[in-house]
């Protein structure tokens, strides 16, 4: 740039030096100088002297391509003018070059494209780079190469030009992206346009989405009539597939069409519903028999009231037991109650018929028709779920239904408890009594006693006795006496007596006093003694009857209290029974204590009578006494009269007991001498087992305490005095 003549030889030698060049070597080097130096407009001016003005190298190609690479980095104003004058250049590249984001010379680009004929890629660069549609359809049409249409209706397709874009591929010819083309008719339902492309696609591609789609188009266009025939033809659809998705869409005509053509049976019914065709629908679900499907069909016949081909469907689905209570659901909802008991009664007669048809028909009887609820339970309890028949039973409050379940199904506890509970309208007493004697716990019986003193007293006597074995005895009659009603329960108690219980025995023999039964009474003191006999004694100490009184006497007497027997008879003024106690009581004082009674009362039969029946008791000198001083000796004379004489005979039987023999004594005086030594030891032979030890020891003692000088004569054997006692402890 600092060289002056740079200038001058620069257009020296671009005017004069190389144009009128013949030398291809010296127009090399001269342009490759111009490059190195960085000089493009420089070497654009010489290049046009050389290419566009010039013979010699007009057709050379390197330097037409080199003029037009230059002008693009240099002066892209003249691009288009060099492309229009120039034949011989390398389009293709070049236009690749001028479409490069570098430089951005789409129009030049479509131009070299165009004047190459390379068509296809021309409408790239419209499309692509230009971005103008209506530019390439012109070209399209122009150029009406099927490539260039595909590529068209690429663009048209990405720029969501459905219909311009299906015209396009059908120009085209071209099948290859007919995914694209359906994802993009189905978004825009464009399938008027879709169906002649996929005829035309069909043609050239077999597929199955292609002839699935094809169906699908036909459905939304309602052309029922090709669709019949198209499936009527072999294809490769997925009728199917394409059935299920029109049926989502709700066009129920065609997916008809389409069931009916692969025997889905199932689906067909649906389609049949949705139509309102109730009585096809029924048809089909015969066929399909499945109960998904007789459910479907139920529920709609229900809706529309079709209740008699709802009972068809009905009688298909109650003998499968997972499915019942949908269906009684369904009914109850809509408050078909009638029908719904209807469609019951007539499965009960299905061979299928199981456990929960009985026992829903029983429910639904327990909620819409109480009065039936009673009969059906009486002739299928057998065959029902008890549990829940009962459960259903107690919440519509039927509790004599319930309680008739709870016995057939051997819950007597539940079954007692209910009838107690809910008396009105479940009790019976034969049946409360049979469930009462097989119940395991025990406390129900209790509770039902304390029921029937409130409900039915008059029938716990025959309860308590059928009950007897069962019942603790002691606790009934604590109950009962709480309740103040023991008289209420004496045909039981007496027949429980037998047992001997104490409380058993004071229950009895309380309601006996109070209802003055003193005959009884003392029966039952007799043969039942196992009672508190002093508490009864002392409450009937003041008892208005003398009767009682005398019972309390007697019952003192049996308890050795007869002191107290004595006196309550003395009151009473019966003295029979007084004497007749003194006697029995082997006591010399109350005996003795009775006589001193009667002489001060001045009853001489009585103290007479007391002599003879207590004689073993009373001591003479107290009778002498007495009748000595009160004037009653000709009535102590019987007793005086009688005591002399046993007492001589008693004395004349001692004396004859203890009076000696003959023969006896005579040994008796030798036998102590005999045993003796000439020591007057005596002899150890003596120690026999017919001397007593202790007659032997006595003897020895004696022989030390005699004199040495001899012996003190003895008495008899027997006789002797001694400081021992005859009847030592030991012995």
């Amino acid at each position: 740039d600092e060289n002056p003549h740079r200038r001058r030889v620069i257009d020296e030698t671009v005017q004069t030096a190389l144009p009128e060049s013949k030398n291809p070597d010296e127009v090399s080097t001269t342009v490759k100088a111009f490059m190195t130096a960085e000089l493009p407009n420089e070497l654009i001016e010489l290049l046009e002297k050389i290419v566009l003005h010039g013979d010699e190298f007009a057709k050379n190609k390197n330097l037409q391509n080199l003029l037009i690479l230059t002008a693009i980095k240099a002066d892209k104003t003249r691009v288009m003018d060099y492309i229009h004058r120039m034949d011989n250049f390398d389009g293709p590249d070049i236009a690749k070059i001028a479409c490069s984001d570098s430089y951005e010379l789409y129009e030049e680009a479509f131009e070299i494209y165009k004047k190459f004929d390379l068509n296809v890629d021309a409408i790239d660069v419209l499309l692509n780079h230009i971005e103008s549609l209506e530019r390439g359809v012109e070209f399209a049409e122009r150029c009406n190469e099927a490539q260039v249409w595909s590529h068209l209706a690429k663009a048209q397709l990405d720029a969501n030009m459905v219909e311009q874009a299906i015209d396009s591929y059908i120009k085209s010819d071209d099948p290859e992206h007919y995914q694209m083309v359906i994802e993009a008719a189905e978004r825009e339902e464009q399938f008027t346009h879709l169906i002649r492309y996929l005829k035309m696609a069909r043609e050239k591609v077999k597929e199955r989405a292609i002839d699935t789609q094809l169906i699908f188009s036909y459905a939304k266009c309602q052309q029922l009539g090709d669709l019949e025939e198209f499936v009527a033809s072999p294809n490769l659809a997925d009728i199917q597939g394409v059935g299920d998705r029109v049926f989502d869409v709700g066009m129920f005509e065609a997916a008809k069409i389409l069931y009916n053509s692969v025997s889905n049976n199932a689906k067909l019914a649906s389609c049949y519903v949705h139509l309102e065709q109730y009585r096809m629908a029924v048809e089909a679900a015969r066929k399909a028999n499945s109960i998904r499907t007789w459910k479907e069909v139920n529920a709609a016949c229900v809706a529309s009231k079709e209740f008699k081909l709802a009972s068809i469907c009905g009688l298909h689905i109650i003998v499968s037991p997972d499915h019942l209570d949908d269906l009684i659901g369904h009914y109850e909802n809509l408050g078909y109650f009638d029908e719904l008991i209807s469609l019951m009664e007539q499965g009960l007669g299905l061979d299928g018929a199981h456990t929960g048809v009985f026992t829903n028909l029983g429910v639904l009887y327990s909620k819409y028709r109480p009065e039936a609820l009673m009969d059906h339970i009486k002739v299928y309890w057998s065959r029902m779920n008890l549990p829940k028949m009962l459960r259903a039973c107690e919440r519509a409050r039927h509790w004599e239904e319930a309680c008739y379940l709870q016995i057939e199904n051997k819950e007597y506890d539940s079954a007692c408890t209910c009838m107690i509970e809910h008396a009105e309208v479940a009790w019976e007493h034969n049946k409360f009594t049979e469930c009462a004697m097989k119940v395991r716990n025990q406390e129900i019986l209790y509770k039902g006693i304390n029921f029937y003193l409130e409900f039915a007293p008059m029938k716990l006597n025959k309860l308590l006795q059928s009950l007897s074995k069962q019942l603790d005895h002691a606790r009934v009659v604590q109950l009962i006496r709480r309740s103040e009603n023991l008289p209420l329960v004496m045909p039981y108690l007496k027949s429980v007596q037998s047992e001997n219980i104490a409380a058993v025995n004071e229950a009895y023999n309380e309601v006996l006093v109070e209802e003055e039964e003193y005959e009884l009474l003392r029966q039952s003191i007799d043969d039942h003694d196992n009672f508190d006999q002093i508490s009864l004694a002392q409450s009937m100490e003041k008892h208005e009857l003398l009767e009682f009184r005398r019972i309390s006497s007697y019952l003192y007497k049996k308890n050795k209290r007869f002191a107290q027997s004595v006196r309550l008879s003395k009151e009473d003024q019966m003295y029979k029974d007084a004497i007749d106690t003194a006697a029995e009581s082997k006591d010399a004082e109350i005996a003795e204590e009775l006589i001193k009674f009667f002489v001060n009362i001045d009853d001489k039969e009585c103290f007479c009578a007391t002599l003879y029946t207590c004689y073993d008791l009373i001591r003479p000198d107290v009778v002498m006494e007495l009748a000595w001083r009160n004037q009653l000796i000709d009535f102590a004379m019987p007793y005086m009269i009688q005591y002399v004489h046993e007492s001589y005979n008693k004395l004349n039987e001692l004396d004859e007991r203890t009076k000696p023999k003959e023969e006896d004594a005579a040994e008796e005086d030798e036998g102590p001498r005999n045993m003796m030594d000439a020591m007057g030891n005596p002899y150890m032979i003596a120690n026999t087992p017919y001397m007593p030890q202790m007659q032997q020891q006595q003897m020895q003692y004696n022989m030390q305490q005699q004199p040495q000088q001899g012996f003190m004569p003895q008495q008899p054997f027997g006789q002797q005095q001694t400081p021992f006692p005859q009847n030592p402890p030991f012995q």
